[in-house]
C-alpha cells in the first residue's frame, strides 16, 4: 500500500482539513458538518503505528491510541487533529495552521481532552465522575445545583478508596504541561476529558479537587480554571488575562521549541 500524501490546501485564508473517523462497523457516507477538535500529548517515536488514510498510509505515533479510544461503533466521528490535519513537513502550511489554531479550537463543537491509557485508578474515578455527572443531568444546571453537588455528601456517597489516587494520576498527566493546552482548552466551547475508554465532561471534572480535598499545584490549578464551564466564567480567566498574568500562571509550561511559551499564549 502505498504512503499517505497530501494534497496542498490554500494558505491564503481559514483552510484546514477535517479527518473523518469511520465507525469500527461499515464506513458510512453521511455529511457531519460539525467537528471535534483533539487535545492530546504527542507521544514518542517508541511506539509507531500505521493509519489508512484515503487508501494509503500513514505512520503515526501517539494519536493512535486516541483515535482507537475516540472511535463510535455505531457512527462516524469528524476530527480536527493536528498531526493529522495539518501537513507536517510542509513549514508554510504549519505556520498558517497556527495562526488559526485559536479559531479551529473555539469553532469545534467540542474539544476531547484525551489524558493517555486508563489504569485500575483512573478507571475507578472516571467512573464515579460519570456517576456525578449523570446525577447532576436530572436536575436544573444552575449554580444553586452547582453548589449542591460540590458538597462533601457527594464524597461519602459518590467516591471512595483508589478515588484520590486515581485523580491525582490524572492530574500529573503530561497533557496539563504542554503549552499549547492553554490555546486549546482557553477556547473550547465544551470539552471531555477522556482517559482510555472513559470520558466525563470537563465541567465535572474541574470539581473533583475540591470534592477530593486534593490541591493541585499551581500551574495545574492554573489550567483547571480555564476549562469550560462556570468555574471558568468565574475565575481569573475571564477577569485579568494579561499577558503578565498569563507569564506567571505558566511560566512551568513545557514546549519543544522554548519561543512557544510566548506565543502559545
Amino acid at each position: 500500500m502505498p504512503d499517505f500524501e497530501y494534497k496542498p490546501i490554500s494558505l491564503e485564508g481559514p483552510a484546514f482539513r477535517l479527518l473523518r473517523l469511520f465507525e469500527s462497523k461499515i464506513p458510512s457516507s453521511e455529511d457531519i458538518s460539525n467537528y471535534a477538535a483533539l487535545s492530546y500529548t504527542w507521544g514518542s517515536t517508541s511506539r509507531p503505528c500505521d493509519l489508512i488514510i484515503n487508501h494509503r498510509k500513514m505512520t503515526v505515533k501517539n494519536v493512535y491510541l486516541a483515535l482507537r479510544d475516540l472511535r463510535y461503533r455505531e457512527k462516524d466521528r469528524v476530527l480536527w487533529v493536528d498531526a493529522l490535519s495539518i501537513n507536517q513537513s510542509d513549514k508554510n502550511e504549519q505556520g498558517q495552521q497556527v495562526q488559526q489554531m485559536g479559531s479551529i479550537y473555539s469553532k469545534a463543537e467540542r474539544v476531547i481532552i484525551w489524558l493517555g491509557e486508563a489504569t485500575y485508578a483512573t478507571d475507578y474515578v472516571m467512573n464515579y465522575m460519570k456517576q456525578l455527572e449523570e446525577e447532576s443531568a436530572k436536575h436544573h444546571s444552575d449554580d444553586q445545583h452547582r453548589q449542591e453537588i460540590s458538597h462533601k455528601q457527594w464524597v461519602d456517597t459518590w467516591l471512595a478508596g483508589p478515588s484520590v489516587e486515581g485523580l491525582q494520576s490524572l492530574l500529573h498527566r503530561n497533557w496539563f504541561k504542554r503549552v499549547w493546552v492553554i490555546q486549546e482548552a482557553g477556547n473550547a466551547r465544551a470539552a471531555d476529558i477522556v482517559c482510555g475508554s472513559k470520558s466525563v465532561s470537563a465541567s465535572i471534572f474541574a470539581l473533583m479537587p475540591s470534592l477530593l480535598e486534593i490541591t493541585p499545584d499551581l500551574h495545574c490549578q492554573s489550567i483547571m480554571d480555564i476549562m469550560p464551564g462556570s468555574p471558568r466564567d468565574s475565575s481569573w480567566w475571564a477577569k485579568k488575562r494579561d499577558l503578565y498574568t498569563m507569564l506567571g500562571k505558566f511560566r512551568n509550561s513545557e514546549a519543544t521549541d522554548p519561543r512557544d511559551k510566548i506565543y502559545a499564549l
